[in-house]
């Protein structure tokens, strides 16, 4: 049947984390069948195995029946470490692109652009910038978010939605070390893991990311840690700029005195650490010593002096726009049979990716006399 799209169901299999074997045995059919509706859509692609697959994977029927354009995996920014499942990388994709599909549908139900934030573009280097020249790009992405040269980011999460991002939790369960965030070039969406994430983590994830899209949108180092040592510089310049590093951060702190560092600018004590050394305000020697003393605190993991967790709230409300449910105090209802029939997308899924702010709309029922 023409209307359902093969390529939907790798993209299902994938996501729930299956081996096409396991897709089939949850399927009631045969890796056979299972390797010819994907490669032959042409023979035996039935409505009836669709529903089973559809059923298995928990995922609605219209899901199959969507053709948005596909994501080129390898140009997806996020750590994967060597030690990195297929299994895992694959379901971190797989979402991703499911994402990004539902936001492109939605953008275009609520007449808001979702492929570019215009000042993406006039920001973005074409050629390789050194170290300082990531840090000017910084600094110059704060002006445009409307931030002073100096001082803390109140709310990392809200300034960069409000000019166009849109940031999402992701539900794909990670090691703490194999991934924060993940971005794609070209696409203003930030996605991010937000399991056991202390507030200052959430933070420096989101301005990392936001250094992917600003600094590889139309560049990619070969080398991966480079890229990620241009957004971790990106970042550290973004919440603690130069200027304040240098006025409040001397060779002679102790390792307590960073917490004062990390309340006044919602930075780790560890990130803290990483940028004096990074400025050449410690040395090597120092920069060692103080990490030693923070896993002697076991302060790697568990930093004392809270943070605030941030929590994205502008995708519940572009929903709440595209099917008329967002009220004045920013509150989004929708009803599940659009989310599901329109989108292709769990109701759950959505909301999990909205940060919980979406209240189903109740059915409205007629009873015939």
């Amino acid at each position: 049947m023409n209307e359902f799209n093969p390529t939907r169901i790798e993209l299902a299999r994938k996501y729930r984390g299956w081996t096409k074997k396991e897709l089939a045995e949850h399927s009631g059919m045969t890796p056979t069948y299972i390797g010819i509706l994907v490669g032959n859509p042409t023979a035996n692609l039935t409505e009836s195995s669709i529903e089973k697959i559809a059923y298995a994977t928990s995922l609605p029927l219209s899901f199959f029946m969507l053709r948005e354009p596909g994501l080129d995996w390898n140009r997806l920014a996020f750590r994967r470490k060597k030690r990195i499942t297929l299994n895992l990388s694959n379901r971190i994709c797989a979402e991703f692109e499911m994402l990004t599909d539902m936001v492109s549908r939605v953008s275009s139900m609520s007449n808001v652009p979702d492929d570019t934030a215009s000042w993406l573009d006039e920001i973005a280097p074409t050629l390789d910038p050194r170290a300082q020249g990531v840090r000017d790009i910084a600094a110059n992405t704060r002006a445009i978010l409307g931030l002073p040269s100096t001082g803390a980011v109140r709310n990392m999460i809200r300034i960069v939605e409000r000019k166009g991002v849109i940031i999402a939790p992701l539900t794909t369960k990670v090691a703490d070390s194999v991934s924060d965030g993940v971005t794609y070039p070209g696409k203003a969406l930030i996605g991010y893991f937000p399991e056991n994430k202390p507030g200052d983590r959430l933070r420096f994830t989101i301005a990392h990311e936001l250094g992917h899209l600003v600094l590889h949108r139309y560049r990619r180092p070969k080398d991966v840690s480079l890229m990620e040592r241009e957004a971790n510089e990106f970042a550290g310049e973004f919440l603690l700029p130069e200027s304040d590093a240098r006025a409040v951060i001397s060779p002679s702190m102790m390792l307590e005195d960073y917490l004062y560092v990390k309340s006044g600018w919602g930075i780790s004590v560890g990130a803290a650490v990483r940028r004096a050394f990074d400025l050449g305000l410690i040395d090597g020697d120092k920069y060692k010593s103080l990490y030693v003393r923070m896993a002697q605190r076991h302060w790697i993991k568990h930093e004392p002096v809270e943070v605030k967790t941030e929590h994205p709230v502008r995708l519940a409300q572009m929903l709440g726009r595209a099917f008329g449910g967002l009220d004045d105090t920013g509150r989004s209802t929708v009803p599940r049979d659009g989310i599901e029939g329109f989108l292709g997308i769990p109701f759950e899924l959505a909301n999990d990716w909205c940060d919980n702010r979406l209240t189903e709309k109740a059915a409205s029922w007629t009873i015939m006399r």
